[in-house]
Parts: C-alpha cells; sequence; structure tokens
C-alpha cells in the first residue's frame, strides 16, 4: 500500500495528509510514492529526520523561517529536464534556466540548513553547474546564451541590431546564423551537463526528503505527535492516545478531547458501550495511529510501544455497495470474510471491526460475532472489535468505554453538550452484558415522552 491509496482508503488519514504544508512538487510526489513500511530500521530512521528538523526549525526565527520556505516553494522539478539530457536531448533556455535556479537555490539551502545533523540533507557541492550556466558569476535567476560561450554572439548581435535598425534584408541570414550558434551552445552545455546529472537528482531526492520532513516536523508541532516506540512483540500500547482532528474541531468550540489509554496484544480485543460513547473513534484513531506510524510520521499520544503489521484491515462505517448491487450486510460480510482470508496467512494484522453483523437480527448478529472473534484465533494478528451485543461468548479481552457521567447528567442535554457527560476512558469488563444506555440517552435528548413511555412498557 502506498501513502496515495492509504489517503483514498481512510478518509481520517486523508484530512491529516491535508494539513502537512508541502511546499515542493518532489516533495509532493516522493510522499505519493512512499510504501507502508514493516522496516524497523528505515521508519526509525525517518523518524530521526523529523526530529532534527523539528529541533531545527524551532530554534529559527520568524524571518528565517519565512525565507526558508520561500525558497522551497519556488523550486520546480527539473527531472524531465535532466531525463532529456540523460537521453541526449538539447533543452531549451527555459529548460538550462530551471536547471540553473534548482541549483542555485540547492546553494541557497545548502547555507539555511547548515544546523540540522543528518547526513541525508548534506546537498551535493553544484558550484560547477552553476558556473557553466552562469558565466558572467551573477548568480541571479535568469538564463539566455551568454556572448561569453561563444565570441561570434556579440559581433553578429550587434550586426542583426544595425541592420534591424536599416531595414536592410540581410537581417534575416544574420539571425539565422546566431540561432544556430546559439543551437551549437545549448548543445555544448547540455553535453557538459550530461555527466553532473547523477548529482543534481541526488539533490532532488535530498530537497524532497528535506520538505517532507519539515513538513512533518510542522505538524507535530501543531497536533501535539509523539514519536512512536517499535517493538518487535505483539503489541499495541498507547499512552494518551487521541484523534486529532476531532480535537482540533473541539478546541476551536473550547472544549477539550479526552484521550484515552488502551492496550492490545494478541488476544482479541472486545470494546463495548453506550450510543455515541466513542467506540468508533478509538477504532478509526488506532487505525490513524498505525498508518502514521508505519508511513514515517509521529503519532498522536503521550507515549507508545507498538509492533509493525503487514496492513490495517477495517470494517468501520456502513459499507453499502450500491454499485454492485450488495446490500450493507452482504457488504460488510464480504469485507470481513476477506480479513479473514488475510489473517489466515499467518502474517500479522491490525484488525479494526466496528459493531458486527450490526444490520442483521440480533440473534444471527450475536452468532456471527462469536463466530469471527473464534476464528481471528486462528492468526498472528492484532484485532479490536466493538459492539453492542450481549452473550458474546468467545475467548477475548473484553473492555468497555467508561460511560455516562450520572452525577452531572441533566435532561435535556443537546448534542453540542453530551461529550461533557461522558466519560470516554476504557476500562475491563469481565461481565457478559452490553451497556444498556439507549433509553437513558433518548430521555436526555428530551424524546418524546410517549414514545419513552411506551419504550419502557413494551417487551
Amino acid at each position: 500500500m502506498t501513502f496515495k491509496q492509504a489517503i483514498n482508503l481512510f478518509p481520517l488519514f486523508k484530512n491529516i495528509y491535508e494539513q502537512l504544508v508541502i511546499k515542493t512538487s518532489m516533495g509532493r510526489d516522493w510522499l505519493f510514492g512512499l510504501e507502508f513500511s514493516q522496516d524497523k530500521e528505515y521508519l526509525q530512521r525517518q523518524y530521526a529526520l523529523t526530529q532534527d528538523c523539528q529541533n531545527f526549525i524551532a530554534n529559527l526565527s520568524q524571518n528565517d523561517k519565512m525565507l526558508l520556505e520561500c525558497v522551497l516553494y519556488d523550486i520546480h522539478n527539473i527531472s524531465g529536464s535532466l531525463r532529456l539530457i540523460q537521453q541526449k536531448e538539447v533543452l531549451d533556455d527555459v529548460g538550462l534556466f530551471e536547471v540553473k535556479a534548482f541549483c542555485l537555490a540547492c546553494k541557497r539551502l545548502k547555507a539555511m540548513i547548515k544546523p540540522l545533523k543528518s547526513k541525508e540533507f548534506v546537498f551535493n557541492d553544484l558550484q560547477d553547474v552553476i558556473t557553466l550556466l552562469d558565466p558572467e558569476g551573477l548568480e541571479v535567476n535568469q538564463f539566455y546564451i551568454y556572448p561569453a560561450y561563444d565570441e561570434r554572439l556579440s559581433g553578429e548581435r550587434k550586426l542583426f541590431e544595425k541592420y534591424k535598425k536599416e531595414e536592410n534584408p540581410l537581417a534575416n541570414e544574420v539571425y539565422e546564423k546566431i540561432c544556430a550558434i546559439e543551437n551549437e551552445v545549448r548543445e555544448r552545455l547540455c553535453t557538459e551537463l550530461l555527466p553532473k546529472c547523477k548529482r543534481i537528482q541526488e539533490d532532488i531526492f535530498r530537497l524532497a526528503l528535506l520538505d517532507i520532513s519539515i513538513a512533518k516536523a510542522e505538524l507535530n508541532i501543531e497536533l501535539n505527535l509523539v514519536v512512536p516506540s517499535l517493538s518487535d512483540e505483539t503489541l499495541l500500547s498507547y499512552k494518551g492516545i487521541f484523534n486529532p482532528v476531532i480535537k482540533q474541531a473541539l478546541l476551536k468550540r473550547g472544549k477539550d478531547f479526552q484521550a484515552i489509554d488502551i492496550e492490545v496484544k494478541s488476544a482479541p480485543v472486545l470494546i463495548t458501550g453506550a450510543n455515541m460513547a466513542g467506540k468508533t473513534v478509538v477504532l478509526k484513531t488506532l487505525a490513524l495511529a498505525q498508518l502514521l506510524a508505519q508511513f514515517g510520521f509521529f503519532v498522536p499520544c503521550e507515549s507508545c510501544i507498538i509492533c509493525l503489521v503487514e496492513n490495517v484491515l477495517t470494517s468501520i462505517g456502513d459499507n453499502q455497495n450500491e454499485a454492485e448491487g450488495l446490500s450493507s450486510f452482504a457488504s460488510e460480510i464480504l469485507c470481513l470474510n476477506s480479513i479473514i482470508k488475510n489473517i489466515k496467512t499467518g502474517k500479522r494484522y491490525l484488525v479494526l471491526v466496528d459493531e458486527l453483523a450490526r444490520t442483521t437480527n440480533p440473534v444471527e448478529g450475536v452468532k456471527l460475532l462469536n463466530g469471527f472473534i473464534s476464528t481471528l484465533h486462528l492468526g498472528n494478528s492484532l484485532s479490536v472489535t466493538t459492539t453492542h451485543y450481549s452473550d458474546i461468548a468467545a475467548p477475548c479481552e473484553r473492555l468497555r468505554v467508561r460511560g455516562f457521567i450520572r452525577k452531572n447528567l441533566a435532561s435535556p442535554v443537546s448534542i453540542e453538550n453530551l461529550a461533557d457527560n461522558i466519560d470516554y476512558s476504557l476500562i475491563a469488563d469481565n461481565s457478559n452484558e452490553a451497556p444498556t444506555e439507549a433509553v437513558n440517552l433518548c430521555e436526555l435528548l428530551g424524546i418524546d415522552k410517549d414514545w419513552i413511555e411506551n419504550t419502557k412498557k413494551s417487551n
């Protein structure tokens, strides 16, 4: 799975991507091509690069930060021009200008990022390229075929201007001669650039890495993300994990997001809780954190120890596929069947399932849930499943959202302040009964009294 595929599969992950301030097209291309990595050493190195950049930008003055951003925003991807040179094609003046501008930008960056400690951010010395494309030594962002490239140019250009003023018909002949000389110069320049392309290409990669690492560092500061600790054990252990998107939204409304602690080991975890108690948010946040960690990002929590997995497999939300004519139940079951096939391979996955079989009758739903959890034991994966069902007999680690803080409850409770009356922390719960809070919630929301009374009277 690539980064680009992940942002199309996971809306919350896409939301985080959209907050990344990437300044170059090379950085964006590099990011989209990133693979969901299980290489522990590689990921730890990416975390170290991000931390290096975070320390660097934290010590920059506002003015220096703006100058750095301006340089990055002005850089164009010259990979296409380099390919043409390597194919023995001749660049036009625009192509040669872009190569020159890129090398000048790298030179400026090299001076600006000296405090960075990582060897990956040490740019090549491209002064020979700059000198080749800037024979006058002005080091400004412009390019043309300078007279210094060919002694014939100065005289022929003067003659052309003279003939042009006099409307002499020989002007066209002189102009064609000038164009032929200029083409010779361009061809010679591209020939001399050919052996330098590798070094320039290396700096394109360095620039992309620098851009992404700075964007990650800025995201860490904005969202208060921390470096994950990677474990070889089959384990996820989060202290104070939070959903950064919901947290941002709540902070804008002057409210706090309640972070939670959760630990997932080899045994399947089953979470129960009342409606609107945040069970789905837990699953989506776990998915987000795993994706961030294995794409080389920091994660939203106080601290964590996590293992690396083959992939994140989810069944969250309405899986209805109207295009294929499938019902919600059929789509969900096919999705879950695909998950089972994957975990039976013995590879380690993170499996996250929300309200399994919620669209069928409760009797069969309980049976399907029991069967699914029992089948999870056949693999080597980590799993968290949420449910409203009681009587779950399959062996699993049981957690419950603590739920409503009854001493704070007073009807009517609005949707806006409902969260103020819920404790989202997860507690161990060895009972086999799911919380029965639906009617209480209806009362708190000020639902029609006759409906409530008739509900209470019904069997």
